[in-house]
């Protein structure tokens, strides 16, 4: 009785509330009475927080991961590797492709998330076994893409494809696209969502359409602040390739 006794209070208080008007043609409340009631019955209501929004100077603290650091050459340029810097949608995608792996007892790093397109013409210009594709033309510049790897004993096991098969049918479960189903290049550490379109599509401004059934009402908020946040990061690494580098002769005073 003790556990049920504070919901028949607060019926009770409702229901009394409600019947105020009428009350009030017979018994004399005041003004001020009447706001006391309000504000207890306010107080007592379930209060909501509504979810965060990314904010744009986020991108700041955005997580990057230096040339081989997973033991590959990567290029001079850091790679972005914060799922932050994702799509909201994907984003939660990606996060529950490495929980789900994790379950099953393997370890995903995050290799790239977010790329610039100063990054992406550093890869090209390393040759087609990087990529044949130039700035705005990956699906990594719209926050649709991820690349990761697989960590046993610290290590990255670029070259365990049936580790790699593991990992990849856990993603296609979560409908996203593997890029160890492709032949040319061959990218079993590359995931993807676009719902459908290309990156001529994404290059013309078309957003991928969000199912119905994902609920995010800070969507708008996101999407706004990560585009502040790819911009200034666009700048950032932009002003970077265009520095001169110095040669491995030159002198560092």
């Amino acid at each position: 009785m003790l556990r049920i006794a504070p919901f028949f209070s607060l019926l009770g208080l409702s229901l009394f509330c409600q019947a105020q008007p009428a009350l009030q043609e017979s018994v004399p409340y005041t003004s001020e009475h009447q706001q006391l009631v309000t504000e207890l019955v306010q107080s007592l209501a379930p209060r909501v927080e509504a979810p965060l929004a990314v904010r744009a100077e986020d991108w700041q603290t955005w997580s990057t991961v230096a040339n081989y650091t997973f033991g590959k050459d990567r290029g001079g340029l850091p790679m972005i590797a914060d799922l932050d810097a994702l799509h909201p949608y994907f984003r939660e995608k990606v996060a529950l492709l490495i929980s789900i792996c994790k379950e099953k007892g393997i370890e995903l790093a995050l290799v790239e998330t977010y790329r610039t397109r100063a990054k992406q013409n550093e890869y090209k210009s390393m040759g087609k076994k990087y990529t044949r594709s130039g700035g705005g033309h990956s699906k990594h510049q719209y926050g649709l893409a991820v690349d990761v790897v697989p960590i046993v004993d610290s290590v990255a096991q670029w070259d365990d494809y049936k580790l790699w098969r593991k990992i990849g049918v856990v993603g296609e479960q979560l409908g996203l696209r593997w890029g160890g189903r492709w032949r040319n290049p061959y990218d079993p550490g590359h995931f993807e969502w676009t719902a459908g379109l290309s990156s001529y599509h994404l290059s013309n401004g078309l957003q991928p359409r969000i199912p119905k059934s994902y609920n995010n009402p800070c969507l708008e908020e996101d999407l706004a602040a990560l585009q502040e946040g790819w911009q200034a990061w666009e700048v950032e690494q932009a002003t970077t390739a265009r520095k001169p580098k110095l040669s491995a002769t030159a002198k560092i005073n």
